[in-house]
């Protein structure tokens, strides 16, 4: 008999394990350390401030047991961190800013990772960009540049980033609704970029809200259209693109992912954080100060998001020459 108890203890104590009550268990301890955020773009930048509000955030509100440490990797169009993360396969402790970049990087074929590389945790919020001009420019309106540009094809200049970016994107987005040609010029930075529309070395330049609006309220540059639905709520006085005649509407994405195949209990308890911060002042005013829509995404919702875009990238680039027409 007594045999016959240990051997039933076993049988349950295999079954509990079987059913994932073992899992259930991990999971209470996770994390046992620091979770690192590795952020694609240098210090100060968009993404570095919204890795770096957030790791603030929860440590401050206690949503997690142990920090969200920040750490940059720029370089590559990203590519460089992307790779880093997709290293780290099964590892709950890393995770990586997903924005434009995190699929337009993959596809053009900087970065040998793609999306399946990756576990979508979350989205936070879209920045809805927008077009500028310095504050004496000749340009008024979107009517203004879409008249000179078809009577002097590429003769008007955009400073961006590089080929394949957001401010590339939007554009593009333009000249395709419109039936125009810009001459893209491309910096080294966004301060550059700024600099070169600030001094007059190049007619024009699309940014994010934020950036534009602090620009914007300083009477340095005149924003002419909004590449969203509707008109901003903090910016109510600036038109969108559509408004003017032009069908271009864009988001950049905020969002985080993690290697792939991390433990579903770690992916869980990340996502529950995230979703408390979100809930938060302190994320509230991130937004409000940086001009961001809300637009949280769980897990796989967030992944739906990415592959949707990925395919809508896909085409962009390719009406683009940015990655080959098969």
């Amino acid at each position: 008999m007594k045999n016959l108890s240990k051997l039933s203890v076993l049988l349950l104590v295999a079954l509990y394990v079987a059913l994932g009550a073992g899992n259930a268990l991990a999971a209470g301890t996770y994390p046992e350390k620091p979770v690192t955020i590795i952020v694609h773009a240098g210090a100060g930048g968009g993404s570095d401030i919204f890795a770096r509000t957030l790791a603030s955030a929860v440590e401050k509100e206690k949503l997690l047991p142990k920090p969200l440490v920040v750490e940059n990797k720029p370089g590559g169009s990203g590519g460089i961190a992307f790779a880093y993360v997709a290293s780290k396969k099964k590892d709950p402790y890393f995770m990586v800013t997903a924005v434009t970049s995190f699929m337009t990087t993959p596809l053009m074929g900087l970065t040998p990772v793609g999306l399946k590389d990756f576990t979508p945790i979350a989205n936070f919020a879209f920045d809805e960009y927008m077009l500028m001009v310095k504050t004496d420019s000749k340009y008024k309106s979107m009517k203004d540049i879409v008249a000179d540009a078809k009577a002097n094809p590429k003769k008007i200049t955009v400073g961006g980033t590089q080929l394949g970016s957001s401010d590339s994107i939007c554009a593009y987005l333009i000249e395709k609704a419109a039936g125009v040609q810009f001459n893209y010029v491309v910096f080294n930075s966004g301060g550059e970029v700024n600099a070169a529309v600030l001094g007059g070395h190049v007619d024009m330049m699309v940014a994010n809200p934020g950036e534009a609006l602090e620009l914007y309220k300083a009477g340095k540059v005149r924003i002419l259209g909004v590449y969203a639905e509707q008109r901003l709520a903090g910016a109510p006085d600036v038109p969108t693109m559509k408004e003017q005649g032009i069908n271009a509407v864009y988001v950049q994405n905020r969002g985080l992912c993690a290697p792939a195949d991390i433990p579903a209990d770690a992916r869980k308890v990340l996502e529950e954080a995230l979703l408390k911060y979100t809930k938060t002042e302190t994320f509230k005013k991130y937004c409000k100060d940086n001009m961001l829509t809300e637009a949280w995404l769980d897990g796989p919702a967030f992944g739906k998001f990415l592959d949707e875009w990925n395919a809508k990238y896909a085409v962009i680039l390719k009406d683009m020459n940015l990655i080959k027409k098969k």
